[in-house]
């Protein structure tokens, strides 16, 4: 982490610490914590979250749930405004993922007034593993196979300058994941993402014990497609000639990876905060695609997948980019068509389906 980054991180500390102090001076008691509708104020940091509290509560109108990021905005460069602070100060109820995906959230937590607002950390919850460096990321590659690999044209080269396209690639990116850190995306795993609705199902239940036989029957319900989603992923994985995926953008995937036994390429690490991916990078994960003959590139959602396409020009075999909903966040198009973690996840179906023939 670079001077300016640490100087930055200090200023927000120190502008939560001020807003949090002012607000609490602010608010007397808990019953301002309400807003007119009197309902229980539920405050979410990322989607999958979101979604399945949405899920959850269904149509019971005891709560009002927020989402705090927001849609069509990437998750790693994110950092609360004042508005977004006020609306965590008065939640009834603040989950969020964890302090390594989150590391805004560990200081704002710190802040908030437990006896008002209960906070939940769902990677606290549940079983993390390691985060694993990727195949083909820079940092990973072997050298030897680097002068194996044949070089890359200068239009390639000329084509990766300044790419500002997807949150891998992004300034101001404030963590880096190194050796010993856990990888938080726990919600790319349909089993962990099952854990995730019943723990939070539970939390809602203590929020609100008027609804909770109806909350129980939501959670179980949506269980239930996930469980379907994961049934249908599995087929083709069953049914698949390869077993690799080659990723041109960053991979935050690790879970789903693993779940489903599959080998992973990518240009950078889960959470990387290289801008651009190298020469060798590329002609690394070209090598790759030529080597397997790999039909598909994939790259994340929010991007335009340009290294993605980069990859598949070079490797001149006929493959194609394409996007790949890791759920890190939703575009605001799907989001307000009322795109859901299940039907994301489906949609990833018919890629993977390309991907893996």
């Amino acid at each position: 982490m670079n001077i300016k980054k640490i100087i930055l991180s200090i200023l927000l500390a120190i502008i939560i610490m001020f807003l949090i102090a002012i607000m609490g001076h602010e608010r007397p008691n808990n019953t301002s914590k309400k807003t007119d509708n009197n309902k229980i104020q539920v405050v979410v940091s990322n989607f999958a979250s979101y979604d399945f509290i949405r899920a959850i509560i269904g149509d019971t109108d005891q709560i009002q749930l927020s989402f705090l990021l927001g849609p069509g905005k990437e998750a790693h460069s994110y950092e609360p405004t004042s508005q977004d602070l006020i609306k965590m100060q008065r939640a009834d109820l603040f989950v969020y993922i964890g302090k390594d995906l989150e590391p805004w959230a560990e200081k704002v937590v710190e802040l908030l007034d437990k006896s008002n607002t209960k906070v939940i950390c769902l990677s606290e919850n549940i079983e993390l593993s390691e985060e694993k460096r990727v195949d083909g990321a820079e940092e990973n590659i072997n050298t030897e196979n680097n002068q194996q690999i044949q070089g890359v044209t200068e239009l390639e080269t000329n084509n990766l300058e300044n790419v500002n396209e997807t949150g891998s690639m992004l300034e101001g990116e404030q963590h880096q994941h190194t050796n010993g850190v856990f990888d938080e995306h726990i919600w790319t795993s349909p089993t962990k993402a099952i854990k995730m609705v019943e723990l939070l199902e539970k939390s809602i239940e203590e929020m609100d014990n008027q609804n909770i036989e109806k909350y129980r029957e939501n959670a179980q319900n949506y269980i239930l497609q996930i469980q379907k989603v994961k049934k249908e992923i599995q087929e083709v994985v069953d049914n698949s000639v390869r077993n690799r995926l080659v990723f041109g953008d960053k991979m935050p995937m690790q879970y789903f990876i693993e779940e489903y036994n599959l080998e992973v390429s990518a240009a950078f690490n889960g959470c990387s905060i290289e801008t651009d991916p190298n020469s060798r990078t590329i002609a690394y994960l070209v090598d790759t695609v030529k080597k397997e003959n790999i039909p598909v590139i994939l790259y994340c959602e929010l991007g335009l997948g340009k290294i993605a396409k980069i990859i598949a020009q070079e490797a001149q075999n006929g493959a194609e980019a394409m996007q790949i909903q890791t759920l890190h966040n939703i575009s605001k198009t799907d989001f307000e068509n009322g795109e859901t973690w299940v039907t994301l996840m489906t949609r990833n179906i018919e890629v993977l389906k390309k991907a893996l023939q």
